[in-house]
């Protein structure tokens, strides 16, 4: 019986992402849409044929590491769960994110290093799960084929965040848990995640992680960027950026919406981890005011490294999806890039000049040092009618 009801469920899961497509018709959405594309990092400007502009999307959309939910995925543990449906979005939706920004960050474009990084995310790990838990709990260090497996994740989530196989995830759990598991992946090495919880981004913190300096302030980065050309990578890290949000209360500011368009057009924009009440979506672009994403509703078979070997096709989504920025749950979090002294330094000129822009409607905290962040705390009261609240509950 239980079977029987996962099977039924996964047909519907397929039957009704695949009614999506047909139902809203995006293909002519897309041919009503004039406006300029933004995607990742990339600009699809308005001066060239539609036929152009949409093929030039669909290669971009197509390259896009895709998650999605998984069957017949080796037994988490002692349940008897072997699949994520129904409640893996969030895992998957943050997957593709991570994902993004460590292919982005290494420029891997070649079969090889593609099968190399989504190995990182593959759902068999090999039997790699027994040793991860031994290592843990030595607390050892050791890189791992596949650090970020859904494995692994539902073990630290359970052990760390108390959270059951089969329990959906929030935003700021999964994020916590990618943190963790990081320091197990070979890309650790020359990359750092940077989070903050509060909606801060703060310079000094951004610095320490990249430079492992703790004194640092934008006079010290400026006079780095100057020097940027001296350094070999070797004496700094990227940084990848998560920057939970909330932009409304029980739905999303338009106003706020307005800068979240702003932060879409950045050049180390990275896509939003985001989504629908209890559905979660990786949006990755904009026309005007919808919203390009790639949905993990779909039901697939996991696979081992040695399926991952023969194809790749399962990880490629053809299916372009747009939603109207207004429906959208109002927890977000803004993912970004940055990979050295001179675009660090542009981010936070950039994140300014929004900042003066929109005032009180620019809803991420600029902070030059942790001392600022400390003052603010201690300013701050709560305000029931304030929509702009933390995302961490």
């Amino acid at each position: 019986m239980q079977n029987l009801c996962g099977s039924l469920l996964n047909r519907w899961y397929n039957a009704k992402f695949n009614l999506t497509q047909y139902v809203y018709d995006i293909d002519k959405q897309l041919r009503q849409q004039d406006k300029i594309i933004y995607i990742l990092n990339d600009t699809i400007s308005n001066d060239i044929d539609i036929e152009q502009r949409i093929e030039k999307l669909k290669q971009i959309f197509t390259k896009i590491i895709w998650f999605s939910y998984r069957k017949n995925i080796p037994k988490f543990q002692i349940t008897s769960l072997t699949s994520d449906t129904g409640w893996g979005c969030m895992i998957r939706v943050a997957q593709m994110a991570l994902a993004q920004i460590i292919r982005y960050y290494h420029s891997f474009n070649k079969p090889e290093q593609l099968i190399v990084l989504i190995r990182h995310f593959i759902d068999d790990d090999d039997n790699e799960l027994t040793d991860f838990i031994q290592q843990t709990n030595k607390n050892q260090i050791e890189y791992y084929h596949a650090p970020f497996s859904i494995q692994k994740i539902v073990h630290f989530a359970k052990v760390e965040l108390k959270k059951q196989p089969g329990d959906w995830y929030k935003p700021d759990e999964i994020l916590q848990t990618l943190d963790y598991l990081f320091k197990y992946s070979q890309y650790s090495l020359n990359m750092q995640i940077y989070i903050n919880y509060e909606c801060a981004f703060i310079l000094q913190d951004a610095i320490q992680q990249m430079f492992n300096y703790n004194q640092g302030n934008e006079i010290w980065l400026k006079e780095r960027a100057k020097n940027n050309n001296q350094f070999n990578s070797q004496d700094y890290k990227g940084i990848c950026v998560f920057l939970p949000a909330r932009i409304g209360l029980h739905n999303t500011n338009k106003d706020y919406l307005e800068v979240m368009n702003q932060l879409m057009t950045l050049p180390y924009f990275q896509g939003i981890i985001g989504g629908v009440s209890k559905r979660a979506l990786y949006i990755v672009g904009r026309i005007q005011d919808y919203l390009i994403y790639l949905d993990p509703h779909f039901v697939q078979n996991a696979q081992n490294f040695e399926d991952l070997s023969k194809s790749q096709a399962s990880y490629t989504c053809q299916n372009i999806q747009l939603i109207h920025n207004s429906l959208i749950d109002p927890s977000i979090v803004i993912c970004l890039c940055i990979r050295n002294a001179l675009e660090l330094l542009d981010l936070w000129q950039i994140l300014q000049h929004l900042k003066q822009e929109y005032q009180e409607l620019f809803f991420i905290s600029l902070l030059e040092s942790n001392n600022e962040l400390q003052i603010l705390n201690s300013c701050q009261y709560i305000d029931q009618d304030d929509e702009l609240v933390n995302i961490v509950k």
